[in-house]
């Protein structure tokens, strides 16, 4: 891979380079392999992806997954998410949203837990002599 990155004269553009030279066991490795080379955690890189299994891989590594409609139809990306025809459709603002978003289902379970707990109840003790 590295070799044919120098020979395109690209290998500057990359900080880390993971593949599957590397000899990872799966695409979940490769993923978390990129991850610490590029000391990010995880739960803050994104993957460009363009099949369900690599989007399904990325999700298990906490990581976002960005599908790119091509090899597999935009149904079989529902999973992604986010999922463009090209890189051209992605914006500064697109990224952003992706991580702005991450969390908040967290907080909205947690909200509904609190509302929908039961009320408390006043505990009386009567003496009977």
């Amino acid at each position: 891979m590295m070799n044919a990155l120098e020979r395109m004269g690209l290998q500057n553009y990359f900080q880390a380079v993971v593949s599957e030279e590397d000899g990872m066991e799966s695409i979940a490795h490769r993923f978390l392999s990129a991850a610490v080379k590029l000391d990010r955690k995880p739960s803050k890189c994104v993957v460009f992806e363009d099949d369900p299994r690599g989007i399904t891989a990325a999700h298990n590594c906490t990581m976002m997954a960005i599908g790119l409609i091509g090899a597999h139809r935009a149904y079989d990306l529902v999973q992604a998410d986010l999922a463009v025809g090209n890189f051209y459709e992605l914006s500064v603002i697109n990224l952003r949203r992706l991580f702005a978003n991450k969390g908040s289902t967290f907080m909205e379970h947690e909200k509904q837990i609190i509302e929908k707990s039961p009320p408390k109840r006043k505990l009386t003790i009567d003496t009977i002599f």
